[in-house]
């Protein structure tokens, strides 16, 4: 609850210190959260997460303390935005996060690629003016994570480096239109939660388990779900980016960097679409009642991905 709180805090404060202090609230709501089993893995992941988002706080405060002391306003911009690309894990800063998110459970994959992404974000809304560092991590961000990804065997990586590929998308939306973003958002939080979701009642944390305990109607389902994540036209996901393009291309913003973000997209599709190719192909040999038990559930996930991020452009 103090983490949703933190996030509101986070929305309506005005000044550095103040955000400074909401996103140290969060990150110590959070490592309870992450700790859901003692065991040597969440510490690991625990002492990965809280060393990461530390070093990168310090950087910020450093920079809201000495911003009007002796550094350039342009410098201290820059490092505090390094900050927050850190606590993003955007590239070159992106190491941590596939590692700390693989074989963690659904629901805490689910708040560490939505939920924990809005503090950095309204920090960037303030930061983007004339920022001129944020084009090539825009770059970087779509194509490392979209190549990244390919070679992935666990679902909670791929979901990662799916969600540094959208991070690109957002600060680009960021760049144009500051409320353009939260649209962006929104949708993809929905996205994600109906897969999320899915995985976690099926257990699925492997590309090979996708097959298994799988009716048709749910493998079809799944295969739709990933395609509108990844923005397969006619597909809602596919109205996030029709919407950033337009707005790109109508602010005669770089075209070449345009073009580097969708065809990384089309990557992305490459390793959605490969996630669902053996589970489409292969029959499952398990029991059928199996398969009736989340029919229903099946459904209303199915239908809250495809319907629901079209509510948010109403």
């Amino acid at each position: 609850m103090i983490m949703f709180m933190s996030t509101i805090m986070m929305l309506s404060s005005m000044k550095w210190l103040m955000m400074w202090i909401t996103m140290e609230i969060n990150l110590l709501m959070t490592i309870p959260f992450i700790f859901e089993s003692k065991n040597k893995e969440s510490s690991e992941k625990i002492m990965i997460y809280f060393l990461t988002q530390t070093m990168a706080s310090i950087l910020f405060i450093m920079m809201i303390v000495s911003k009007y002391m002796f550094v350039n306003e342009f410098i201290s911009k820059m490092i505090m935005s390094m900050s927050m690309m850190i606590k993003l894990g955007v590239p070159p800063f992106h190491m941590w996060m596939p590692e700390m998110v693989n074989k963690m459970n659904w629901m805490t994959t689910l708040i560490m690629i939505t939920l924990q992404k809005i503090n950095p974000m309204v920090v960037i809304m303030h930061l983007m003016d004339k920022n001129l560092m944020f084009p090539s991590i825009l770059i970087l961000a779509s194509s490392i994570g979209s190549i990244s990804g390919i070679n992935q065997l666990s679902l909670n990586k791929i979901m990662a480096f799916s969600s540094i590929n959208h991070m690109s998308w957002m600060m680009m939306c960021n760049m144009i239109n500051s409320q353009m973003w939260m649209k962006y958002f929104m949708m993809y939080t929905i996205i994600n939660v109906t897969i999320c979701v899915m995985f976690h009642l099926n257990k699925t944390y492997y590309i090979n388990q996708v097959n298994m305990n799988n009716s048709m109607t749910m493998k079809m389902s799944m295969l739709l779900m990933m395609l509108n994540l990844g923005g397969m036209p006619p597909l809602p996901g596919f109205m996030l980016k029709w919407m950033t393009m337009e707005m790109t291309m109508n602010s005669n913003l770089l075209f070449m960097m345009l073009t580097i973000m969708v065809l990384s997209s089309m990557i992305t599709l490459l390793f959605y679409m490969r996630i669902m190719y053996f589970s489409m192909v292969l029959q499952s040999y398990t029991m059928k009642f199996m398969i009736v038990k989340s029919k229903n559930i099946t459904l209303l996930m199915f239908l809250m991905n495809l319907i629901t991020p079209l509510m948010v452009l109403i």
